[in-house]
């Protein structure tokens, strides 16, 4: 008895053991810190030994078909509070920036109105003055609102930092005509700072939305400015090249030309233009490149020495029919590249086509329901696709012809109501033309 007493003993002893380790092992995969917590409750939640989490069919989380954006609302980037959300929200809003934008265009219009007036050397007028320096507050008060947003990250959005740097010679003008107004207008200076006021178009542009082309080419403008410049330069080498030949053999047939005959008898300029290889260089820039009477030099060293039309037609074909479409080639593939990697672009750009359809969906959806329901049945579909041509023609881009359109009814009636809200109508149909 005593020994079936004590093995019956170790027994329980061992299934305790067990017990406890098996809740160890639990305990262990519960808390496990290395595991993605879910939206699952632990009743819908069954794990395996090996600590993988298995879910049931009914406990997938809720899913929308719109894409995936940022709640401005509840969880702000960084913890920001929710006065940073709401000046963010509008400063970001259409009617701030489209009043900007005009604001800006009319600031450009008093600046050239200041010129033309100090050009004709006519004194400033009053109110011109004082409401373009209101306009310089309110880029100041906006700049700051950009920086209470954004903190220290504000140095890194480059159109911000080119915008204080707008500003700072805004107020460097105003310091310049307030302390030395007698010879502010004789500054260069002064008139530069003046200028660079309208360069927050640049900024204005890139943000409209009704700009879209124009957006288009001041991205490419900016992202292909450093090939442009490399291009230029080798455009340069090629013209030098052209231009040392010009003056090394040309220029004494030029020479001789001017003192034997009267081919460039009233010409002094074109004796003066091929006698250094830099003043060659301005020559095939104003006569190739500019296009400015090719011939008045080349035509009458053409016809008395044949050979130079080597020198002025390889110019020419070289310069303009290679170089320059080489640049223009080269300058569209490397914005073709930068837009393949600009995702972050692409995506605003689809972000916008996806609501320009999605108000066209609703209007459409308005117009069909004529009983003003904000519901549509089946046969409202049915008529809606018989009579109206916008509808007719976006199902026909769907490939879905009438005896397709019940069983797109109800796909996209995931309630099962028998009838299509205005959510369960512009989704799906908008997803599925942009897919």
């Amino acid at each position: 008895m005593a020994h079936t007493s004590s093995a019956g003993l170790e027994v329980s002893k061992m299934n305790s053991m067990g017990t406890k380790s098996k809740s160890t092992m639990v305990e262990r995969i519960e808390y496990d810190p290395y595991e993605m917590p879910g939206p699952y409750d632990d009743d819908d939640v069954h794990r395996t030994h090996s600590g993988r989490r298995r879910s049931s069919v009914n406990a997938m989380p809720t899913v929308s078909a719109q894409f995936i954006k940022r709640d401005l609302h509840g969880s702000f980037l960084d913890g920001r509070t929710v006065m940073q959300s709401y000046i963010y929200m509008f400063l970001k809003s259409p009617w701030t920036t489209n009043s900007l934008a005009a604001i800006t265009m009319f600031d450009a219009y008093l600046s050239c109105v200041d010129i033309d007036r100090g050009a004709a050397s006519l004194p400033p007028i009053a109110w011109v003055s004082v409401t373009t320096q209101l306009c310089l507050v309110l880029y100041t008060v906006e700049w700051l609102s950009w920086l209470f947003v954004r903190g220290r990250r504000i140095v890194k959005d480059l159109m911000l930092m080119m915008e204080l740097l707008i500003i700072l010679c805004g107020y460097g003008e105003l310091i310049l005509a307030l302390t030395v107004e007698s010879v502010a207008d004789s500054i260069v200076a002064f008139r530069m700072l003046r200028i660079a006021r309208t360069l927050r178009l640049l900024k204005l542009f890139r943000r409209v939305g009704y700009f879209k082309e124009l957006r288009k080419v001041l991205t490419m403008a900016t992202t292909c400015l450093r090939t442009l410049l490399w291009s230029f330069l080798f455009c340069f080498v090629v013209m030098t090249f052209w231009s040392m030949l010009l003056v090394d053999l040309v220029q004494p047939l030029i020479v001789d030309l001017h003192e034997s005959s009267s081919t460039f008898a009233d010409c002094e300029e074109c004796v003066r233009m091929s006698s250094s290889v830099m003043m060659a260089n301005l020559l095939l820039f104003k006569t190739v490149i500019a296009g400015d009477s090719w011939g008045l030099i080349a035509v009458p060293v053409i016809e008395a020495h044949p050979a130079t039309a080597i020198i002025f037609v390889g110019s020419l074909l070289t310069l303009v029919f290679g170089v320059l479409n080489l640049i223009v080639a080269v300058v569209v593939d490397t914005f073709a590249e930068t837009r393949q990697r600009d995702v972050l672009g692409m995506a605003e750009e689809l972000e916008t086509d996806f609501e320009e359809d999605r108000r066209l969906l609703q209007r459409i959806f308005d117009r069909v329901d004529t009983q003003g329901s904000g519901q549509l049945s089946l046969e409202d579909l049915f008529t809606a696709a018989q009579e109206d041509p916008e509808l007719q023609s976006r199902l026909r881009v769907m490939d879905i012809d009438e005896a397709d359109l019940q069983q797109l009814f109800e796909m996209i009636d995931v309630d099962g109501s028998g009838t299509v809200e205005k959510s369960e109508f512009i989704e799906p149909l908008s997803r599925w033309v942009h897919a």
